[in-house]
């Protein structure tokens, strides 16, 4: 369940491209994830946000995976937790961390 392999520039007419539906993504810079978000409502309008945000001025690029609404967030943990299994340390931007899941990302993640 791994987010696409295409990496996209993270410019406005690139964003502008992207679904207006719930997913989850990946922002990086140069060859490194350095942040992982969920939207429940629109990729598109969450990776606008980030683009104002001085904290991802230097984000060069984006990748995402279309969910429903409510596995969006679980998604987002699902990959959080194996980026730090892999990497010793959560991605380079990243503020929140999940908990443990609750009962229905349980579900979605594990079946």
């Amino acid at each position: 369940m791994p987010l696409t392999n295409v990496w996209r520039p993270f410019k406005d007419e690139t964003i502008e491209l992207t679904p207006k539906e719930p997913g989850a993504y990946e922002l990086g810079y140069r060859d490194a994830v350095v942040y992982i978000g969920s939207s429940e409502s629109s990729i598109q309008s969450r990776l606008r946000q980030h683009r104002k945000r001085k904290t991802f001025m230097k984000v060069t690029h984006f990748r995402f995976r279309r969910t429903s609404s409510h596995e969006a967030r679980a998604l987002e943990d699902k990959l959080c937790t194996e980026f730090v299994k892999k990497n010793g340390k959560p991605p380079r931007l990243q503020e929140r961390m999940p908990k443990e899941p609750n009962s229905l990302a349980k579900r979605f993640l594990y079946g």
